[in-house]
């Protein structure tokens, strides 16, 4: 890649972590409509060359997208909740169940602490997660600003 190109990669990875930061509720918005367009668009060109069924499909999924994106982002926070926790009971009940042990108290806990951080993670994305989506966006936002930076410093110094 060359420097310019890393240059604007760079600063496009930080603008894209201010805009998280920024944007929060809205920008959730902006990419379920442009995601839900998209599929229009994509509906309409499968129209275009005589594939309906695909084309209607992709037409009604993208009208949706636009209408009941949030309500697509809270199924899927409630779903990866779920998914957590089962996950998390299931495999705090087999190191339970086959008495797994470390060598020191110290591994010992560090076996547990796997199922215990997705049990309570699952937890709170189950009871708080409009908080939560929130504090997701302003991290990424942090994070992606971060390695927009890295990515600048690397540009500009190496040649």
């Amino acid at each position: 890649m060359k420097k310019s190109e890393k240059i604007i990669a760079a600063v496009l990875t930080m603008v894209l972590g201010v805009l998280f930061i920024l944007l929060k509720d809205d920008f959730i918005g902006l990419l379920m409509t442009i995601a839900g367009v998209a599929l229009i668009i994509l509906g309409v060109i499968d129209i275009v060359n005589k594939l309906v069924p695909p084309a209607v499909v992709k037409i009604v999924t993208g009208a949706l997208v636009i209408v009941c994106g949030w309500i697509i982002v809270e199924a899927i926070l409630y779903i990866c909740a779920g998914i957590l926790l089962v996950f998390g009971i299931l495999l705090l009940y087999y190191k339970i169940k086959n008495n797994v042990r470390g060598c020191t108290l110290w591994q010992t806990i560090l076996e547990f602490v796997t199922p215990v951080i997705c049990i309570a993670i699952g937890i709170v994305l189950l009871f708080y997660s409009p908080s939560i989506v929130n504090f997701i966006f302003i991290a990424s936002g942090i994070l992606a600003f971060i390695e927009g930076g890295i990515l600048l410093y690397e540009a500009l110094i190496n040649d």
